[in-house]
């Protein structure tokens, strides 16, 4: 890339050499008008001489020897090209040419050649051409006169009143004025080249002591560039361009450092809200531990490295008994502080190659990545097991608790995560069916089961993709005998494992996060069926979905719930959305407020399973809900149990004076039927009436229920 420094050293090299070929240019052609008129003053003063010293000889014959001297006496001057001397008749009577007019004469030969014929011709030319001037020449009146390259001078030889002749004088001026010029350059370029040479070299110190400023600029910018110091401060130099250059200049790298501080302190701020969003993404906000995501994460890397070093992994999963019973009791706020305490127990149990993290609710993993003999991890669950179940002070309340442990290993896996974690999870619950407060190892007898697990997880999504689930859906009929809506329920038939419960593959979706695809896909599915049963059952009927607790936290079915209901795809008014009880309180703050965007729309919720979960009175108060159902444990017992049936009473009078309304599931007998409805239930639901079927075989399947109906309602009446 060119620099500054060398454009302006060309560009006053370039204008001084322009300037001064101009001067010498312009010089020159003074010169020459100067040496002009020298010449002819000097022509006309020879001419004048040679007139006089003449007059003594005009009277002698033509040619006579003092014409003849007098005439070459003109050899004297390099220029003189010819003299002639006539008389007053005009007749030459001498003549003078100088030595390089006699060159250019005329040239004869006897026998020309072709080529010398063509000479002859431009000599013949040349002849004419001196003809011509020589006429006129002779034509030229007394004086001194410019003739193309000649000064011609005239004189008269004599005086006007006694003229003796005339003098003829012709003068080269060009081949004079030609070696006058080459002496004149020659003299004057010398002068020229040094006055250049030295303007040359003011120039360029000028522009160096000009440049200089810029150049410290530069070299101050190359430091800021290579050693990122934007502190520093250049001189502020004198001159007007100079100084306003380096104001700019400190102006920018104030502003430079400035932002450079700001930059920073955001970047600090940054890198401090990353390493809180890791630890809020990685760890449990509760008890600190890593949570779901980064067991996951670390699970997955530790078996891969054993698989590589042909090493082992042990994984403990451990779930706390009685935690729950903790929660109903006392509140959430004991039971978070309770499991803060227990995993400070167990984090100061566990080994340091081993991970201790919390998987969600009351469920935690350890990770152990040495020592996974039985004997070693065996060791390590009977402490945990004596750490744990025995009476605990927290929160100045005295808690009892208790763990079990499932133990599996990633050898006995196959080295695959999912399997190991099923494993792991299947061991602890056969530790739960052994009385809890133990551990079991897992053992191929449980693979069966576990395997069984794995190969419905895995079939999930086919089954979706295939359309092998479909929707039934059984009635809810009103004390008045009436249909008051529909619930629709999930089956699913696979080509190889024939018809799976739903008790077996939802909470096998739900551990694999699958249940919000089966969601969206019942939602979808009651929509499409939702013209045909308002067509055959009236437009005021309500069909019941089932969400699960993941459901709640998960932003793809709530998003689509919600846009559907504002678009109108999902219609409002035909809708009762269904929880549990434990999935409700799971999840509260965040059910409330979904809930409350539903009941916006205009849907209904229900409290499924009223009675098996927290069963505390005083959340009951703050559940946004319309309808209450009695849990089929308590209709079951009705007639068996009067215990269970004071209870079921207690839940109608309850519910009714909080102005829910009241459904009863699990109905299949007439006895329960009139308990219920003399109590003041204002819904039943059960095969009494209908088994969950298709929607195309809905109203057969209602109207052998009602055949029933009107049976006992005589009964009621009577």
């Amino acid at each position: 890339m060119k620099s500054l420094r060398s454009e302006i050293s060309f560009n006053t090299i370039a204008s001084i050499a322009v300037v001064s070929a101009l001067i010498i240019g312009f010089s020159i052609v003074v010169y020459e008008k100067l040496y002009v008129e020298f010449v002819s003053a000097e022509v006309d003063a020879i001419a004048e001489n040679l007139s006089i010293d003449l007059l003594g000889s005009m009277n002698k014959p033509a040619g006579s020897f003092e014409q003849t001297q007098t005439l070459l006496r003109l050899d004297e001057y390099e220029y003189v090209q010819s003299a002639e001397i006539f008389n007053t008749g005009n007749e030459l009577l001498a003549s003078y040419s100088s030595q390089a007019a006699l060159t250019q004469g005329p040239y004869f030969s006897s026998s020309p050649s072709p080529q010398e014929d063509n000479a002859a011709i431009d000599r013949t030319l040349i002849l004419d051409e001196q003809y011509a001037e020589k006429k006129a020449v002779y034509s030229l009146p007394i004086g001194l006169h410019k003739l193309n390259s000649k000064v011609v001078v005239v004189k008269n030889i004599g005086e006007l009143d006694f003229l003796l002749g005339k003098l003829i004088l012709v003068f080269n001026l060009d081949a004079a004025l030609k070696e006058s010029r080459q002496r004149y350059i020659a003299a004057v370029t010398p002068f020229v080249v040094l006055l250049i040479i030295i303007s040359l070299f003011i120039t360029l110190r000028i522009q160096r002591r000009s440049l200089a400023p810029l150049e410290q600029l530069i070299s101050t910018m190359d430091s800021v560039v290579d050693e990122k110091n934007y502190g520093v401060v250049v001189k502020e130099f004198d001159k007007k361009e100079t100084a306003a250059l380096s104001h700019a200049f400190n102006n920018m790298m104030s502003n430079i450092q400035a932002q450079a501080r700001s930059n920073q302190q955001k970047t600090e701020l940054l890198q401090q809200q990353q390493s809180q969003m890791e630890l809020l993404a990685n760890y449990d906000s509760l008890t600190g531990l890593p949570n779901r995501q980064l067991l996951m994460k670390t699970l997955a890397s530790s078996i891969k490295r054993a698989k590589n070093e042909k090493t082992d992994v042990g994984l403990m999963f451990l779930d706390v008994d009685g935690f729950k019973s903790i929660n109903d009791s006392f509140g959430h706020d004991a039971g978070d502080k309770f499991l803060v305490y227990i995993s400070e127990t167990m984090k100061n149990l566990v080994p340091p190659n081993a991970v201790l993290g919390r998987l969600g609710g009351d469920e935690f993993l350890i990770i152990i990545n040495e020592n996974v003999e039985s004997d070693y991890l065996g060791s390590l669950a009977d402490k945990l097991i004596e750490a744990v179940s025995k009476s605990h002070e927290v929160n100045d309340l005295r808690l009892n608790a208790s763990v079990s442990i499932g133990i599996a290993s990633a050898s006995e896996s196959n080295f695959d995560k999912s399997l190991l974690i099923t494993n792991a999870d299947s061991a602890m619950y056969k530790a739960k069916d052994a009385g809890k407060a133990c551990w079991v190892k897992f053992t191929p007898e449980m693979f069966i089961e576990s395997q069984r697990k794995v190969f419905i997880s895995s079939k999930l999504s086919d089954g979706l993709a295939n359309d092998n689930f479909y929707l039934v859906y059984q009635a809810k009929i009103g004390a008045n005998g009436n249909i008051a809506g529909l619930e629709a329920l999930l089956r699913w038939h696979d080509e190889d494992l024939g018809n799976i419960s739903p008790y077996e593959f939802i909470p096998i979706a739900e551990k694999s996060d699958q249940i919000s695809l089966l969601t969206k896909w019942v939602i979808n599915s009651v929509c499409n069926d939702l013209p045909f049963i308002l067509k055959e059952f009236g437009s005021d009927t309500i069909v019941s979905l089932n969400l699960s607790a993941r459901d709640l936290n998960h932003i793809g079915v709530t998003d689509m719930i919600l846009n559907g209901l504002k678009s109108g795809d999902i219609p409002a008014k035909n809708i009762e959305f269904e929880i549990t009880e434990t999935a409700y309180m799971e999840n509260f703050d965040i059910a409330n407020s979904f809930f409350e965007a539903l009941k916006h729309f205009g849907c209904k919720l229900a409290l499924d399973d009223f009675g098996t979960g927290y069963s505390s009175l005083s959340y009951l108060t703050e559940f946004n809900i319309d309808t209450l159902k009695i849990d089929r444990q308590f209709v079951s017992q009705i007639g068996k149990s009067h215990r269970s049936e004071q209870i079921t009473v207690t839940i109608i009078e309850m519910a009714k004076a909080l102005n829910f309304t009241v459904c009863a599931e699990g109905v299949e007998t007439e006895e329960q039927a009139l308990f219920l409805l003399g109590h003041g239930c204002h819904m039943l639901q059960g095969y009494l009436y209908s088994k969950p079927c298709k929607v195309s075989e809905l109203w057969t399947s209602i109207t052998l229920g009602h055949t029933k109906q009107h049976s006992f309602d005589e009964r009621l009446m009577s």
